[in-house]
């Protein structure tokens, strides 16, 4: 085969590898396979990798800047609650499906999706009892507990410690605040 053609087809599987369009141990054995050995391992260029930074960056960005105007659309729209609610549930919902990614899985967003989605329904909790309940401290401290013990639930089942230690944590001053209250 020419050397031309080689080159040509050696491009095309690291693309195939970089894409995730096979899985990686194939386009590792059809490099080896074509090159006859010779080249072990091949990086991508140092301007694909700042690039793919870049563009991490700007989705942790947005995803921030999401999630702070869901956030803060609670609180302050909060004569009609109803429809910031119901934008943040969307938000939320899109969240929690946008984790099942495998491209932002493996490009470590998805944690940072949890977070936004812990801290928008941390926000909610908020606003419904600021709106329904407000005075009635006990419901409060029901709702705070029912977060934290979602925190520590979902740090258990993802494996994710922050969430358990903030879970738990959590549960830790709610109880100090009310044996101190009593």
């Amino acid at each position: 085969m020419s050397v031309q053609r080689k080159k040509i087809i050696t491009t095309e599987i690291k693309y195939w590898k970089q894409h995730n369009l096979l899985p990686e141990h194939y386009c590792d054995f059809l490099l080896t396979l074509y090159t006859e050995g010779e080249e072990v391992e091949s990086k991508p260029s140092s301007a694909i990798l700042s690039k793919e930074k870049k563009t991490i960056k700007m989705q942790y960005i947005w995803l921030a800047i999401i999630g702070l105007a869901v956030s803060a659309s609670l609180f302050i729209f909060k004569d009609n609650p109803l429809i910031p609610m119901s934008i943040a549930t969307i938000t939320v919902i899109s969240l929690l499906i946008g984790s099942m990614n495998s491209r932002l899985l493996k490009k470590g967003i998805v944690p940072f999706l949890y977070v936004l989605c812990a801290m928008i329904l941390l926000c909610m909790s908020l606003v419904v009892w600021m709106s329904f309940f407000e005075g009635q401290t006990m419901l409060l401290i029901a709702l705070l507990i029912l977060n934290c013990v979602l925190w520590l639930f979902a740090g258990r089942m993802l494996k994710l410690i922050y969430f358990t230690i903030s879970g738990a944590a959590g549960l830790l001053l709610i109880i100090g605040f009310l044996l101190t209250s009593l």
